[in-house]
């Protein structure tokens, strides 16, 4: 059976064919009767307006670029996809991921958007974008939303949780256990992408001076090692390694991503070390594997930052003024099995 075309609703339902596309694409401009007949012709021929058409017309493409460093292994990047897709689908967008890992592939993308032209908005996650690129963004003359981005210096609208509250939640925990020596392990960050978890160290930090901890019982894991750094077995080993040698040896431990504190806490079992009665761990993230591991983390959800920056795309794309374009989720706290009173004070 050959498939019905414009033409058959438009015989069906005794319209235009441009009446027809209107009606289909869900323009105002069709009385509500016009419209229903159209629509049950439609239904009747089982025929749908196809993107392109609709995209040719409208100059719209119904596309939303997902701009996500790494890939789409990654728990945070394929959970905010996730929660993109079940806002924009339905209103008939498709997401297309786009990866980058350093400068030079984020400008060889930004380059080729004039020519393409093949998307009517931009989230972008997690890093932040410099002026040049900010101002390449802005003569496209379409809506540009981060996600954890840590400067929304040019950014139409964004949502994110605070990075730095986060880790001086995590600080402050372990602080009222009784935890006298802190220790930070870091994660790798590329070095020419500036990024929102570069800020959980920061928060490490100035937490536990605020709290009056002296310099010397905090421990952070050194430059060289942090350069290297990635959520491996191997990388844990050394970084455990260089917490069990330090003089002062912590007894309360922070990592900045779970990913690689499930590696920290396991070297840390294979080292007999008891926890949380040796040394406590807290994760930052939440994600499944802190669940199955039980292990204190804190809690932030990615599927809900992709749905509110979602929401904000459509907000811009149909011209509808933002309350509040800049929105902050808060962290929260999820205890379990590897927070606890210090009892190896030596």
């Amino acid at each position: 059976m050959a498939r019905s075309t414009i033409q058959d609703v438009a015989k069906l339902a005794g319209v235009s064919e441009a009446t027809v596309s209107r009606a289909l694409r869900g323009l105002t401009n069709v009385a509500p009767a016009t419209r229903e007949r159209v629509e049950a012709a439609a239904a009747e021929l089982r025929f749908t307006l196809s993107k392109s058409a609709s995209s040719l017309a409208s100059g719209k493409t119904h596309r939303i670029l997902l701009l996500v460093s790494g890939g789409l292994n990654n728990w945070f990047n394929s959970s905010v996809l996730q929660g993109a897709i079940e806002i924009l689908s339905p209103e008939g967008y498709d997401i297309v991921p786009s990866f980058v890992t350093n400068r030079a592939e984020l400008s060889q993308l930004i380059e080729t958007l004039p020519s393409n032209r093949d998307v009517d908005a931009i989230i972008v996650t997690s890093f932040t974008l410099d002026a040049a690129f900010r101002a390449a963004l802005a003569s496209l003359d379409m809506p540009l939303v981060g996600i954890n981005n840590p400067d929304i210096d040019g950014l139409n609208a964004s949502v994110r949780i605070d990075d730095l509250e986060g880790m001086r939640q995590a600080v402050q925990l372990l602080h009222s256990l009784g935890h006298e020596r802190l220790a930070y392990i870091g994660n790798l960050i590329p070095p020419d992408l500036d990024y929102s978890t570069d800020l959980r160290g920061e928060g490490f930090h100035k937490t536990a001076l605020e709290l009056g901890y002296d310099e010397g019982n905090l421990y952070i894991s050194p430059p060289e090692e942090a350069n290297q750094f990635r959520p491996t077995p191997e990388i844990a080993q050394r970084n455990v390694a260089a917490l069990l040698a330090a003089p002062q040896r912590p007894t309360g431990v922070c990592v900045q991503t779970d990913e690689m504190a499930v590696h920290i806490l396991n070297e840390l079992r294979r080292q007999h070390i008891q926890v949380p009665e040796q040394m406590s761990l807290i994760g930052f993230d939440d994600n499944p594997f802190a669940e199955i591991q039980d292990m204190t983390s804190i809690h932030q959800d990615p599927v809900m930052l992709g749905r509110e920056a979602s929401r904000l795309v459509l907000d811009l794309l149909r011209g509808k003024p933002l309350d509040d374009p800049h929105i902050t989720i808060p962290t929260t706290p999820v205890l379990r099995g590897t927070t606890g009173v210090p009892t190896d004070r030596n």
